[in-house]
Formats: structure tokens, sequence, C-alpha cells
């Protein structure tokens, strides 16, 4: 339970520099993303980027022979950590509550590394495409989220230089605040606080377009306190 509070207080402390994790994905309508290396011992916030036969973690996640890991799911209604689902070589994803756990699209997720060497992840499956809905959670509270849509773009809804829509079309509202944890540094870089008429704001980054956000990354966003639930919609065509 310790492990699991401070992954989320520990968003409230910025720190490091943005360096991308490496990603490859496919335009075709089945695609890959590789993501990593994720370090020994070693942290990284996710999300499943493509749409597996059922998006069950065995399905979209399985690891290679002497690699052992836990993945950290966080409930945006309850507001805790579910249980942890452990890798088990020979076995699979093990979780307690759980006999198959998923996570579909749209869900972040924290994934730690246990192993003695540093880990890269490939995900497989349909990249998805058409109207993607994407619930986000209000009230000053909490939830990790990923993009849908495999792009590696900011996460506003237009680009700031251009006036176009060229980025991820997040919903933000006065009041958000988004984390970004950095696997290379193993720390969170500043935290980017959204601010009506202006756009996001981060010490250490001038675009009011936001974070950039790789394919198959997580993030946690706390809602602005007078904040309604919303939908994050994206369109995507593979075409």
């Amino acid at each position: 339970m310790r492990t699991k509070t401070l992954l989320l207080t520990a968003a409230l402390s910025a720190a490091g520099l943005a360096t991308s994790m490496a990603q490859v994905y496919s335009v075709n309508a089945v695609g890959y993303v590789n993501k990593g290396p994720i370090p020994a011992n070693g942290w990284a916030a996710l999300g499943n980027p493509l749409n597996g036969t059922n998006n069950s973690l065995n399905t979209i996640m399985s690891l290679p022979s002497g690699f052992t890991a836990v993945v950290y799911r966080f409930d945006p209604v309850q507001q805790a950590y579910l249980d942890n689902s452990d890798w088990i070589e020979g076995f699979g994803w093990f979780n307690p509550s759980d006999p198959d756990p998923t996570i579909n699209p749209g869900e972040g997720f924290f994934f730690q590394n246990t192993s003695a060497q540093a880990l890269t992840l490939t995900f497989v499956g349909e990249v998805p495409s058409g109207t993607l809905n994407n619930p986000v959670t209000g009230g000053n509270n909490w939830s990790i989220r990923s993009s849908v849509v495999p792009k590696n773009l900011r996460l506003g809804d237009t680009d700031a230089a251009t006036g176009t829509a060229n980025n991820l079309n997040f919903p933000a509202a006065g009041g958000d605040v988004v984390y970004i944890f950095d696997t290379a540094t193993q720390a969170y870089l500043d935290q980017y606080d959204y601010i009506d008429g202006f756009g996001w704001f981060s010490a250490s980054d001038a675009d009011p377009d936001g974070p950039l956000i790789e394919p198959g990354s997580g993030f946690f966003v706390r809602a602005g306190e007078t904040t309604s639930p919303r939908t994050w919609t994206q369109t995507f065509s593979v075409n």
C-alpha cells in the first residue's frame, strides 16, 4: 500500500528534464508500439496504445523470459489503486481480485520493472480509429489517462502557432493539472497547469499547447475543483 500511495503523492514534486522513451508504430490497421527501455527496478507511466483481441494484460503485454514486473491501475471512481497485477513466468499476469485484468486504450497505468535488467515492451494490435471517446474525471479528482490516438503530439486542442487542430484535443478546463513521469530520469517533470485564456503553463516548457504525449504513454491528470466529468473525444483514421 505504501508503494501505491507514493506513486500518487510523488506527483506533487517536480524534477528532471524531458527525455523521450523509444517508440515505433505503424500507420496500418495493425501496428506495434515499443516502449522502453524501462530501467532495471524502474518505473514507467504507460497506456495501452492498440486494441488487442480482448485487451487482457495477458494478450497485450506479455514479458520475455527472465523478466518480472508489476502493474498498478488507478480507479478514478474510488480514488484509489486497485490490487496490483504481478507477472509470473509460465503463468502470466496474476491479480488476487481479477482473474483476467484488462486495460483498454485510453486508460493509463504505472508499470514497475522488477527485473535486474532494462526492459523494452512491445504492444501489438489494431490501431484505434473512428470517433474515440475517453472519460476524464472532474471535481478535483485524479485519474491516469493516455491518448487513444497513436500520434506523438502535444496535449492541447489546437496548435497555438498555426491555429490548427494539430494536437491531441484534450478537453482541458481551468484548474486542471497534468503530471508527466519521465522514465529516463525516474522523476516527474515540472507540472503543467491549465489557465483559461492562455493554455498550459509549465516552469520548464513555454509551449501553451501542453506536454508532448507519446503513443503508449500515460499521465496523471488532476481535474480542477469546479470541473465536471467530461469526455476526451478524438478522431483518427488509418487511411
